[in-house]
């Protein structure tokens, strides 16, 4: 007589390879099919910090404690002999240029250039640097307006001739802080961090240069007595923060997609 299980196990094994060559219609899908959470939006550090509230601090402190000397300082500005000096004359004009508009057009140039070679870094180089040249017009711009601080050759003999908001409409009056000393500080702080940040080749002269070209404009505002020693010091702590706050707002956002003013405003590179 047959056993029973022999017979089974005769028909048990294709039934088995059978099973095993069925499609896996009931498994659960791999990892890589699976439907991921949406990652959070990407979170950037803060654009305006402490850090740079404590910097135009020191320089509102450093600028009250120069006031009590600028009208000395005034006074050797101009003296005879400074006023007289061909030298002293022509690089103050040319400095006195160079703030206005000799930064702004450089901001330009290197902007079109960016353009005209197809190289987007150069050309985001002299947009951020106008963006901080920018704000900081504004900064100073809206300072001048509240402070009504007479200029110099308005009230040479009242340094501490304030008269709140009249530098909204009376020019005269629009001394504190500097504005060419403002711009030309903007630009060379601009300069030198976004050089760093774009990864651009910067030789070691640079910023050393263009700061030693802010502090001349600084001077030659003095010489021209367009601006008290005071107004000059906060004119540089301006243009300072403003480029380190426009440099922190966009350097975490280079690996982002572009912005609109970026897609707009840049040019494609090569090929």
């Amino acid at each position: 007589m047959q056993n029973p299980l022999l017979h089974q196990r005769g028909w048990l094994a294709p039934a088995v390879a059978a099973l095993l060559a069925l499609p896996a219609t009931g498994a659960p899908p791999s990892l890589s099919a699976q439907s991921l959470p949406p990652s959070p939006p990407p979170v950037f550090p803060p654009t305006v910090t402490w850090h740079d509230a404590r910097l135009l601090g020191a320089f509102t402190l450093a600028a009250a404690a120069v006031m009590p000397a600028d009208r000395a300082v005034q006074r050797v500005m101009q003296r005879d002999g400074v006023q007289r000096s061909a030298l002293l004359s022509n690089a103050a004009n040319v400095f006195n240029a160079y703030g206005s508009p000799g930064v702004f057009a450089a901001t330009a140039a290197i902007y079109t250039a960016g353009w005209a070679t197809r190289r987007p870094k150069v050309a985001r180089l002299g947009l951020r640097t106008g963006e901080t040249i920018l704000l900081s017009g504004i900064v100073t711009g809206g300072l001048k307006g509240i402070a009504g601080r007479a200029r110099p050759y308005a009230s040479p003999q009242r340094p501490g001739d304030w008269r709140l908001f009249s530098g909204v409409r009376d020019g005269a009056r629009q001394s504190f802080p500097s504005g060419h000393t403002t711009a030309a500080f903007a630009f060379a702080a601009a300069m030198d961090r976004e050089y760093r940040v774009l990864g651009l080749r910067s030789a070691y002269w640079v910023g050393p240069a263009l700061y030693g070209a802010a502090t001349l404009t600084g001077l030659a505002r003095m010489h021209a007595d367009k601006h008290w020693a005071s107004d000059v010091v906060m004119g540089a702590g301006v243009g300072l923060v403003s480029a380190l706050v426009v440099s922190r707002f966009h350097a975490a956002r280079y690996q982002q997609p572009p912005r609109w003013i970026d897609r707009r405003l840049l040019p494609r590179p090569r090929g």
